[in-house]
């Protein structure tokens, strides 16, 4: 299974071991079987980029993003609460290439709108990124980069109307 995987920058992950773009990595299930979530085992990673950011401060740290396969067994996890799907972790993992911020915008661009607006979310874009993103001028992305990424925080606010 392919997928998303995100890490620090210099493909780091939160517990400070470094990954290599082009290598598996395994992890040893004859000490605890693979298990989802913070107190999980394994390697985890997403079908749908966006839904990384969950987990990483897109919006004030440098990250990399990088595509990977699955090679092992996997377990999936859903969180209906916050709703985020399509969430993994698997035993052996291999890190295919690391998207450039290019690359990264063009993935965004071929994204359904509310998977755009949770990008957005969570993913520091410079000016000329913003601008690409909203070529169609769309109100509802508009108001997302008002509100992620210029910090105005009042767009979301409804407008007023009064009755003579």
């Amino acid at each position: 299974m392919e997928g998303y995987k995100i890490f620090n920058k210099g493909l780091v992950n939160r517990y400070g071991y470094k990954f290599q773009e082009g290598n598996s990595y395994k992890v040893n299930t004859k000490i605890t079987s693979i298990k989802y979530g913070n107190n999980g085992y394994g390697f985890h990673f997403v079908k749908r980029l966006e839904d990384g950011l969950r987990y990483f401060d897109g919006m004030n740290k440098e990250i990399d993003i990088a595509k990977v396969t699955s090679l092992g067994e996997i377990k999936e996890f859903y969180d209906d609460y916050y709703g985020y799907y399509d969430l993994y972790v698997t035993d052996h993992i291999y890190i295919n290439h690391v998207l450039t911020r290019k690359e990264i915008i063009e993935e965004v661009l071929n994204m359904q709108q509310k998977r755009v607006e949770r990008f957005i979310s969570g993913y520091k874009l410079t000016e000329e990124e913003i601008n690409i993103i909203n070529r169609n001028n769309d109100e509802n992305i508009e108001k997302a980069i008002n509100y992620y990424q210029r910090n105005i925080k009042n767009v979301y606010e409804k407008e007023k109307v009064y009755k003579k």
